[in-house]
């Protein structure tokens, strides 16, 4: 299964680099970036495997069958699509995104080598890079709109929370030639409609305005660029009255609805509001933390079975990709990106995650 939580993580000169992709290949290659995992190193999987019926269903597909004839077409795109990637140290690589591809006749599934210069180099990276979760890019469309999505996400926590970028290197970035050589094409078929969906469907919010010279249109301004989870309605009610204003309360809420979805805090704060805690708001944020309640229905009683405490010991070790990380009481710390129980959980499910070193209670 494609999980949507999973993050995509890239350097920053590759957010930056001159490449031209269709819509479903740009999603195809979010997808197997986020199944590197962030800042991994030594990976024992060389290639890596997609369901072509769970990428049917990631982008929304209901004519699975029609995908199966096009995947070789698009994986073909990767293989010969070039990029261009310009580092701070001066040199320049020139590659494709991936080396190979090997598409098994009736098993409904191919596998990709991601090329060696962008895997080695650049995916695994430990500073200045940009990440963000897989879902934000699901629903968009446009060949363009997934790639300033990242060029303004790389900048949202910047000081000043702006990015001025040249006319003709943007296009440059983008992939753009002659097709929207006159600047009002580009700024109507291009900058406005991923504007819009970026700040309708995505965490990112922004606005944007022309930069002049001599009556010229010469630069883009993105700015004001700030993270955006709105709190839908069904959830507000769920909230009591005295917390709706709560910045610590709404903050948590938006973090945990990018990070785990609607369904996930509607679970918690049912779950909560079932417990009737003394402390509403800590115990709201220790339910979400770790998981508490996991598959709680209103007014179905007590969960058999469910842990009520942590069940992992500070200091065990644990394995995601080939990368060690050790458990502080309250998650992983992955590079920028926090783990928090629950998703533990989920990951040693799934067998993503597994324990390498484990510690033991003190008799």
């Amino acid at each position: 299964m494609i999980d949507e939580t999973n993050l995509v993580v890239q350097s920053n000169p590759l957010v930056q680099a001159q490449y031209k992709l269709g819509e479903t290949e740009q999603k195809l290659l979010r997808v197997l970036v986020s199944m590197l995992g962030p800042h991994t190193e030594g990976l024992e999987k060389k290639y890596h495997r997609l369901s072509v019926q769970d990428f049917a269903k990631f982008l929304g597909h209901k004519d699975a069958d029609k995908l199966h004839t096009e995947m070789r077409r698009i994986a073909r795109r990767l293989k010969l699509a070039p990029v261009k990637v310009h580092l701070p140290n001066g040199d320049t690589i020139e590659t494709s995104w991936i080396a190979g591809f090997r598409y098994p006749r009736g098993t409904g599934w191919i596998e990709f080598e991601i090329s060696w210069m962008l895997e080695e180099q650049l995916l695994r990276v430990k500073e200045q890079f940009t990440a963000y979760y897989l879902a934000n890019v699901a629903k968009l469309t446009g060949a363009y709109t997934v790639r300033i999505y990242e060029l303004v996400r790389q900048y949202m926590g910047a000081r000043q929370r702006r990015r001025t970028i040249d006319l003709d290197e943007l296009k440059q970035t983008l992939g753009i030639g002659e097709e929207y050589a006159h600047t009002g094409n580009f700024l109507r078929r291009v900058i406005k409609p991923a504007h819009k969906e970026i700040n309708v469907k995505t965490d990112v919010s922004f606005d944007w305005r022309v930069i002049k010279e001599s009556r010229r249109i010469v630069a883009i301004e993105f700015f004001d660029i700030q993270t955006k989870v709105q709190i839908p309605p069904s959830i507000m009610t769920l909230i009591p009255k005295k917390y709706r204003e709560s910045k610590r309360i709404l903050a948590t809420i938006r973090k945990y609805l990018e990070l785990m979805g609607a369904e996930y805090v509607t679970e918690k704060l049912n779950y909560v509001a079932s417990r009737a805690p003394a402390n509403w708001a800590d115990y709201l944020y220790t339910a979400l933390e770790n998981d508490y309640g996991a598959g709680f229905v209103p007014d179905q009683g007590e969960l058999p079975g469910v842990p009520e405490a942590v069940d992992f010991i500070p200091g065990t070790v644990f394995e995601l990709n080939g990368e060690r990380y050790t458990f502080d009481g309250n998650g992983l710390q992955i590079g920028g990106a926090h783990m928090p129980i629950g998703q533990m959980k989920r990951q040693l499910k799934a067998g993503k995650l597994r324990i390498v070193e484990e510690k033991r209670p003190r008799p």
